[in-house]
């Protein structure tokens, strides 16, 4: 797993592990996120090692530990 940061608009960044494939990135975080600002899709940014790319969460859920695991699906960029 690589280290990220990860920022969700109108919620504070938090720190974790991620793995990528494809479209879509699995990020783990030791701690979990306040789950009634959770509701609906957010979009936010993820760097990872240094390089940031927009991404909406498409699911969030709780660990067993206290932590939290969220899907997020990268946002490709319009091609013209």
């Amino acid at each position: 797993m690589t280290k990220a940061i990860l920022t969700l608009e109108g919620m504070n960044q938090i720190s974790g592990d991620v793995e990528t494939g494809g479209d879509y990135v699995r990020f783990t975080a030791p701690d979990a996120l306040d789950e009634s600002q959770i509701n609906g899709p957010h979009e936010g940014e993820l760097v990872i090692d240094g390089k940031g790319e927009r991404v909406v969460l498409t699911n969030y859920r709780t660990t067993d530990e206290g932590g939290c695991e969220i899907t997020l699906r990268r946002i490709q960029p319009n091609v013209s």
